[in-house]
């Protein structure tokens, strides 16, 4: 066959395939390229006999390689090469065609160890033996050799190896057929795929995975990303809770612009001068620690106002807008009894708590009381038929007024009586505004109301007979008792 047709057919034949070269995270390798064995006559000294491309057999040639890595850098790897020999310089003998086998170990140094595993510089050396058909005779070899892929891409580049095959057989010198040994060059292509080893079983090969010791996302090459955030765990300050990438991974849930972990009030709006608390009522005390967040404040108060400043806070005074004791819950007490004064009945005047604040009156004052009223009672007049109080009563009713307000403890009920003339009911009704006519009289001149009570009762109570107009007279009237 035509040389140059045999290298055109077998070249065709190996550009259907993908060249590799291996280490752990790509496994597999396969090569294509051309053989370019070495037989030499032993007329020059080794390094330019071997090494002269003029003496190197290259057309028509093809080589295959396979390699699958085992560990740390070492690899099984078998070659198989096919072309065309001759001896060169040319002596007396014909080119035949060439086939060679051989079964190497292969020490890769761009292994981790040695050189970096994806330095796109890996050489490496190759160890084993073989079979070789040469010149129409079939023989063993022992293998040595080097060689060094170079990565142009990440599982594409060139390989080139050059290996003395060595014949371990009787040497006859004198025999033109026989030698030592060949050299054995062969360059292409290399490619490298696989599975390689994944410790933390993340589908990403530990070369190519950045944590290879923790299951990660293909996107952040390996490294996890627990919050889901966005922000790989290891430059994550906040791992486990999603978070913003301004502030590291961590929250800011209050989206005031301090992060959670510096936020002093996480869930609250709040300045950076206040660590990100809020001062709602702007009194200088965090709402956190203000009683009374939406209402200025004191200190002393926890933030709660004392408006009329007697020392009790107005969440706790009951009389905030009037100053008082602390004793009686921030009340005043005019009279001084320890009664305050929106307890005291009588505010103005020392009295027991017994008696609502009031001084007691005695049996025998009550009874002088009772007469005087008893006695004004009687002058109280009204216009016939109304409930209107005749002018010449008022000094009547005032004279009554001075004897309550000296007996501020008593209480009066103010009765209202007529006599049976007429229809009842209208009597009933009357009596009832007459008694509420001389009430309003007394609380319209400042007399408490709660010491006062009207009723009216008709024609039911008479005390005297209505068959005459005298008994009659006298059923007619207002009756003021004390309780």
């Amino acid at each position: 066959m035509n040389k140059n047709l045999l290298f055109i057919v077998l070249f065709i034949l190996g550009s259907g395939k993908i060249s590799q070269a291996q280490n752990k995270a790509y496994p597999w390798q396969v090569g294509f390229g051309m053989s370019a064995p070495q037989f030499t006559i032993g007329d020059a000294p080794f390094h330019k006999e071997y090494f002269n491309v003029k003496n190197w057999n290259a057309f028509p040639s093809f080589n295959l390689k396979v390699a699958r890595h085992i560990k740390y850098g070492i690899s099984a790897q078998s070659t198989l090469s096919v072309g065309y020999a001759e001896r060169r310089p040319k002596i007396d003998n014909d080119g035949n065609a060439f086939i060679d086998f051989d079964i190497n170990i292969k020490y890769s140094f761009a292994n981790g160890y040695i050189l970096k595993d994806k330095c796109f510089f890996d050489p490496y050396i190759v160890l084993g033996g073989g079979y070789n058909r040469s010149f129409l005779k079939h023989r063993g070899t022992v293998d040595l050799g080097a060689g060094f892929n170079i990565w142009i891409f990440k599982h594409f580049g060139l390989f080139m190896q050059a290996s003395y095959n060595m014949i371990p057989k009787k040497f006859d010198a004198s025999n033109p057929q026989n030698f030592r040994g060949y050299m054995h060059h062969t360059f292409g292509f290399v490619t490298r795929f696989g599975k390689g080893a994944d410790r933390d079983k993340d589908g990403i090969a530990d070369i190519d995975d950045k944590c290879p010791d923790v299951p990660g996302l293909k996107e952040f090459n390996g490294c996890p990303d627990t919050d889901g955030d966005g922000i790989v765990d290891e430059l994550d300050a906040c791992p486990t809770v999603a978070g913003i990438a301004a502030f590291a991974g961590c929250p800011d849930t209050d989206g005031d612009g301090i992060p959670d972990t510096q936020d002093k009030c996480p869930a609250l709006f709040g300045p950076k001068e206040t660590e990100g608390c809020p001062d709602t009522d702007g009194d200088g005390i965090l709402d956190k620690d203000d009683a009374c967040p939406s209402v200025k404040g004191l200190v002393q108060f926890n933030g709660c106002p004392d408006t009329d400043g007697d020392g009790v806070p107005d969440k706790d005074d009951r009389c905030p807008e009037t100053k008082g004791l602390v004793a009686l819950a921030g009340c005043p007490d005019k009279d001084g009894d320890g009664i305050a004064d929106i307890d005291d009945k009588c505010p103005d005047q020392k009295g027991p708590v017994s008696n609502s604040g009031c001084p007691k009156i005695s049996d025998v004052e009550k009874k002088q009381v009772q007469e005087k009223l008893s006695f004004a009672a009687k002058k109280i007049e009204f216009e016939t038929g109304s409930d209107a109080i005749r002018k010449t009563s008022f000094a009547t009713l005032d004279g009554v007024i001075e004897i309550l307000q000296s007996y501020s403890d008593v209480e009066v009920s103010i009765d209202g009586h007529t006599d049976a003339t007429g229809n009842p009911d209208k009597n009933l009704d009357l009596s009832i505004r007459r008694a509420s006519a001389v009430y309003n009289y007394f609380v319209s001149k400042g007399v408490n109301k709660n010491r006062l009570n009207a009723s009216g009762y008709g024609q039911e109570r008479p005390i005297a007979s209505n068959a005459t107009a005298d008994g009659r007279q006298k059923n007619r009237r207002v009756e003021l008792n004390i309780k």
